[in-house]
């Protein structure tokens, strides 16, 4: 990589980070919120869903926005913006209040993922690598939340954890004014534009050609795998909490748990650079199967196991699960051009968190009617729907390129 393109992957890379990371704030405070609201599990996961859905409705216009106006505007409204929900939620005085401070933080968080994806893939010319590199320091800020925050919570309160994550936003958001963001229009194919042919590349003012029968099966798959996602970090703290026997100094459950399914999420820093270096491989699609089938058996696993047990095969199973994000962004990548791409970007980010959402409200009903162990049993389900399909993307006709 260039100078620039290495300050440009540093900067979406910390960013990456701090985007899940205010994500990762609620489910590691859930059990301070269940007893000041005096909620239930699917009161909390109804919750979290607005929150998420937030965060993915809002990436159907961002791939637009980011089309009209450029990333430089729209990174300072993402993480400016954030740094402001962030103090609407620590200030909330009910939870009516509480939640729409929720839903601004995913709002204006949903612009991020088309925003970058396709900033990325225009402008590194090794994106595979870069988007690897990208999605790992999204699994440290996936990490390094529940665990931060659970310590935050334990000491002060929950609320002084969402003070504290105001800082990071507003860093970040003055050091995006010396990156150079822009993508000239004219910019020549890279390899995601191999295979179509000068003259015959698709007009993005025909609505269909987002629709193509490859893209439905990407959006799908971004689907599956964010719901499997989803559904299992909104409840893996309080599930650790709960679920292991741990006694580490004087931290009480809220911390405990912070700290181990931050653990956990940590595995999928190396689960994201195995995902980048495989999508710069040939056999794409074949090794999105076998990484597939690997993250079914671990999370079928932690619905009856306990206390170490549980924490390794959520090590694993988090591994498997994040290594597929940066392989399909490739795929995505390779079968669209660069001119439609933001677009593309937006609704395959829409499938992941604006449907995917619907895990955490799934997952609440599990919990609260069958125990947090089922949570896992049920999400497993979705798993081997998402073996299925990726199979059969295996089986559809490649880009020439590959």
């Amino acid at each position: 990589m260039t100078r620039q393109e290495k300050v440009l992957v540093a900067l979406t890379s910390c960013s990456h980070a701090l985007t899940h990371g205010y994500l990762l704030i609620f489910p590691a405070v859930l059990l301070l919120l269940k007893e000041e609201f005096g909620m239930g599990y699917l009161g909390l996961g109804v919750i979290s869903s607005i929150m998420t859905f937030a965060y993915g409705l809002g990436a159907l216009p961002g791939g637009l926005i980011y089309n009209r106006f450029g990333a430089k505007k729209l990174y300072l409204v993402c993480f400016l913006g954030s740094a402001g929900a962030c103090l609407l939620v620590a200030a909330s005085p009910n939870l009516f209040l509480f939640t729409s401070g929720l839903a601004l933080l995913g709002a204006l968080g949903s612009v991020y993922h088309p925003m970058v994806n396709s900033l990325i893939t225009s402008k590194v010319k090794e994106y595979g690598l870069a988007l690897g590199i990208h999605g790992a320091t999204g699994n440290i800020g996936m990490a390094s939340a529940p665990f931060i925050a659970g310590l935050i919570a334990s000491r002060w309160g929950w609320r002084w954890v969402y003070v504290c994550f105001m800082a990071p936003g507003v860093v970040l958001s003055i050091g995006s004014l010396f990156v150079d963001m822009s993508v000239k229009k004219e910019a020549k194919p890279g390899p995601s534009e191999a295979g179509v042919s000068p003259g015959t590349a698709p007009k993005t003012k025909d609505f269909w050609i987002f629709f193509s029968f490859p893209l439905v099966l990407l959006y799908l798959l971004n689907w599956l795998q964010s719901f499997s996602f989803h559904g299992a970090v909104t409840f893996l703290p309080t599930y650790m909490a709960q679920y292991t026997s741990f006694q580490i100094l004087s931290w009480d459950s809220v911390a405990v748990g912070g700290m181990l399914s931050g653990l956990a999420l940590f595995t999928g820093v190396f689960g994201q650079y195995t995902g980048g270096l495989l999508g710069e491989r040939p056999h794409l699609e074949r090794n999105l199967v076998v990484m597939t089938a690997g993250a079914f058996p671990f999370l079928l696993s932690m619905a009856f196991v306990k206390d170490a047990p549980m924490v390794i095969m959520a090590l694993f199973f988090f591994f498997f699960i994040f290594s597929l994000q940066p392989m399909m962004n490739v795929m995505l990548a390779q079968r669209t051009t660069l001119e439609m791409r933001g677009t593309a970007f937006g609704i395959y980010f829409f499938a992941a968190f604006g449907v995917g959402s619907l895990a955490a409200s799934f997952s609440g009903y599990i919990a609260q009617t069958f125990g947090l162990q089922s949570v896992f049993l049920a999400l497993s389900g979705g798993v081997l729907v998402l073996i299925f399909f990726s199979f059969v993307f295996l089986k559809l006709k490649k880009p020439s390129h590959s």
